[in-house]
């Protein structure tokens, strides 16, 4: 075993498409169970910061719960910015009507960053990472 690896989790804490977050000298990092294969990565969404163990993991994909940018997890990339609520054929009531074009006009300019990723192996029945 490398020196930089470091006992993260035990393997059957996590069930497949399941997540959890573990702080790592410092650093939170959310392990990922994608079929029986781990990765790690930065828990903060490249968008605005949100917790990414709070979303959805399917596959390699990781969806944030906040505002559903997407993420690879196994590169880190970021695949998609966020996506704007679905009201449907309804019409939001005409304060908040408002209150949404304001906030789409001041985050229009925040950028979807690419996330870091943590390299992981597996031995004797733990996930190791390389903090």
């Amino acid at each position: 075993m490398s020196d930089k690896f470091v006992r993260a989790i035990r393997i059957d804490e996590i069930a497949p498409g399941g997540m959890k977050t573990v702080e790592i000298d410092g650093r939170e990092i959310v392990i990922c169970n994608s079929g029986g294969a781990y990765y790690a990565v930065q828990r903060r969404c490249g968008h605005m910061n949100a917790a990414l163990e709070l979303g959805t993991l399917d596959g390699q994909y990781l969806t944030c719960g906040m505002h559903c940018a997407q993420f690879d997890i196994v590169t880190g990339q970021a695949l998609s910015g966020p996506v704007p609520a679905d009201l449907g054929n309804e019409s939001p009531p005409p304060k908040l009507a408002e209150f949404l074009q304001h906030a789409g006009m001041q985050m229009k300019h925040v950028r979807t960053e690419s996330i870091r990723t943590y390299e992981t192996k597996l031995e004797a029945g733990w996930v190791l990472v390389a903090p």
